[in-house]
């Protein structure tokens, strides 16, 4: 049996302590606020109070999906030291994001025959996804296999529940309406 690694995207919220005691690789996000532009990754994004302030002032945010190479990138490197891929991505309802690791996972498939590339859809976001990697990671802890991890996370993606609050209602609107 191959070892395998885990990875996702930053859309899970893990900060690089909790992603590196883990041993998952995530793949940034990235983040469009007013005219700044940048990786949603640790020492690349913007504080969260900067953040939330921007908003609170008025500016837009906008996410955008890692694109095809981007995974690829991140996958090449495990994938030529003998490591298969397991894959756990936002939620393919809220983002391309997941799309995108598909086609990668397809394109290195080609590059690498021999090697599991196996993408999940989370059917998560945020900290219900990062549980869920979490939990998958400690599965792989206690010596799971990639096809037992794989499993493990398509039965449990559909008892996470997911949770919010918000203090002002004008993030949710669309079109005008709430």
């Amino acid at each position: 049996m191959r070892d395998y690694a885990i990875t996702t995207d930053s859309s899970c919220d893990f900060d690089q302590a909790l992603a590196d005691s883990l041993g998952v690789t995530v793949v940034p996000l990235s983040v469009q606020i007013g005219p700044r532009r940048f990786r949603n990754a640790p020492g690349e994004a913007m504080d969260s109070h900067s953040f939330y302030q921007l908003l609170s002032q008025g500016e837009l945010a906008q996410t955008s999906a890692p694109n095809v190479e981007e995974f690829k990138a991140v996958w090449r490197p495990i994938l030529q030291s003998g490591r298969d891929v397991l894959y756990l991505g936002f939620s393919s309802g809220l983002s391309g994001t997941y799309h995108n690791a598909a086609i990668a996972a397809e394109d290195l498939r080609e590059e690498f025959p021999e090697a599991r590339i196996i993408t999940v859809d989370t059917l998560c976001a945020s900290l219900g996804q990062g549980l869920l990697v979490y939990l998958c990671a400690m599965e792989k802890q206690k010596g799971r296999s990639l096809d037992e991890v794989k499993t493990f996370a398509e039965q449990t993606r559909l008892h996470v529940c997911h949770w919010f609050t918000v203090d002002d209602l004008n993030h949710l609107k669309r079109g005008g309406r709430i």
